[in-house]
């Protein structure tokens, strides 16, 4: 049993046994892991609108929001109870969760204020719980809620583990058991809502309760210096005018990519790059959503439907492949070089772009040249936005079956969230990226169009559904003579039969 790190809980005590998992319906099985093979990573549609003011300072950003945030929650006094939180024993992950006190730093001020008012709001401790950090499944979470013990009252799990309590029927229906969350609110993430539920059910979700929604969103950046040297364009433009493709993206990275020493070939860290990926989890995967497609799509009845394959899908893969294998575009090998990659051909300004997720933001903050951010380029013209799928190492928030209240959880639930769109997500969308790292005015209007495209794609999510289908895009990467039509077929059978077993 993992060991709070806080005094007890008061009231909290209450043996569940598995009694309970039996008023669940059958139909959670439909959720279970992501990422495959993949040890999982890091990584919500239209989550609140105007949440800062551009060029404030840290006060200022905060401060402008309270006007902009109401809920309805009602007046409640839970007499001093201990609100407990599980999540992964890493600051990386609970860092958007808890925050000890303030340290002068723009997202942990943030965090600990937020918690503070709701604190003081409902006469509550929030009480932080934690489980081993590489636990990408949850497993002593699991272990305890098997084990029928009400010892914590949210889980913020990697969103695969989210799905894997929710297959063995250990948490609950939010819909059902979470009468003051207000899943039209704007600091809700509106396509976990749509998107990762199924036949009405939905079992784990996400907002501003959590900046790392935005934070694990894929994006580019790009070297403005070496634009400017090449006689290149900046691209705003074109992606303010929609006209940010794939084929405007390939068309600069070729024209800008150069072999320097002129040996003949392209090497790293003597050549110049068009296109630097961080590696093959990261554009390969995110490349699939550039038309609007996603792997399982939910229909207007509420069923998963088989959605990957298609006449765009095709076509896109088929740019991939082609990008993949173009001399102008250089993939960083995860195993070998890392998640974030530290010696990088874009650091060291040979490369014009670089793919990567909005958190990496901050580690390119010391370059002496001058950098960009864009969104992922889109498929075409004619695509209504630019799309991205949000990786499933973020936190995700599950309620688990063995919770004595569910009534106090969804008051408690929605009040970190509201509060999150008015502080949280402040500090880390205006200010430490439009403010801190962001180098110009128009890398900020870049980052409201990544917010904007986010994806939370039920098939990426829920893998023994789709199988491997769900990485065709890394498959994908680190297979040679790939066909996706061949790959589609060998799979589609067992899909189909899985999408069926839940329709029944």
């Amino acid at each position: 049993m993992p060991i709070m790190n806080e005094p007890g809980r008061k009231n909290k005590k209450i043996n569940r046994r598995l009694c309970l998992f039996a008023a669940l319906i059958a139909l959670s099985m439909a959720f279970a892991c992501s990422c495959g093979n993949k040890e999982p990573g890091d990584g919500n549609d239209d989550i609140a609108g105007n949440i800062g003011q551009e060029g404030a300072n840290e006060g200022d950003a905060n401060e402008g929001q309270e006007s902009q945030v109401q809920d309805n929650l009602p007046e409640r006094n839970f007499d001093g109870y201990d609100f407990v939180m599980y999540m992964r024993d890493d600051e990386h992950y609970n860092a958007d969760m808890y925050a000890e006190s303030e340290i002068g730093e723009a997202i942990n001020d943030a965090v600990y204020k937020r918690n503070k008012k709701t604190e003081e709001r409902f006469n509550i401790n929030i009480v932080p719980m934690y489980y081993d950090k590489d636990e990408w499944d949850a497993a002593s979470a699991q272990k305890t809620i098997l084990a029928g013990e009400d010892s914590f009252d949210i889980v913020a799990a990697h969103g695969a583990g989210a799905f894997i309590m929710a297959q063995k029927n250990y948490a609950v229906d939010w819909f059902e058991n979470m009468p003051h969350v207000n899943f039209d609110a704007p600091w809700w993430a509106a396509d976990t809502i749509k998107n990762l539920s199924a036949f009405g059910k939905l079992y784990c979700i996400t907002g501003d309760i959590s900046h790392k929604g935005l934070a694990s969103t894929g994006c580019i950046l790009f070297n403005k210096d070496l634009f400017e040297s090449l006689g290149i364009k900046y691209p705003y433009d074109e992606v303010l005018n929609g006209k940010w493709t794939v084929e405007k993206f390939m068309s600069i990275a070729k024209s800008g990519a150069s072999d320097l020493n002129g040996d003949g070939a392209m090497t790293i860290g003597e050549d110049r790059y068009g296109v630097e990926i961080r590696h093959e989890w990261d554009y390969p995967i995110s490349m699939l959503y550039c038309g609007g497609d996603r792997v399982i799509s939910i229909g207007d009845d509420g069923a998963p439907q088989l959605a990957i394959y298609n006449e765009r899908t095709v076509d896109i893969v088929d740019k991939l492949i082609d990008m993949l294998g173009d001399e102008a575009v250089y993939m960083h090998d995860l195993a070998k070089d890392g998640n974030f990659p530290l010696n990088t051909a874009f650091r060291s300004g040979r490369s014009l772009f670089y793919t990567t997720y909005l958190q990496d933001v901050v580690n390119h903050r010391d370059l002496e040249y001058e950098i960009g951010i864009l969104p992922l380029p889109k498929y075409e013209q004619s695509t209504p936005k630019y799309c991205t799928n949000v990786d499933a190492g973020q936190n995700v928030l599950s309620v688990p079956v063995t919770a004595a209240d569910t009534e106090r959880t969804s008051v408690i639930a929605e009040a970190l969230c509201a509060e999150g769109s008015r502080l949280v997500m402040p500090a880390f969308y205006d200010v430490s990226l439009k403010t801190k790292y962001s180098r110009d005015d128009e890398s900020s209007a870049m980052i409201d169009y990544v917010k904007e495209g986010r994806v939370y794609d039920y098939g990426y999510f829920n893998s023994s559904v789709s199988l491997d289908l769900a990485y065709v895009g890394q498959r994908l990467a680190t297979t040679k003579n790939f066909n996706f039509t061949s790959f589609y077929e060998k799979l589609e059978a067992k899909v189909q039969k899985n999408i069926d077993d839940l329709n029944k």
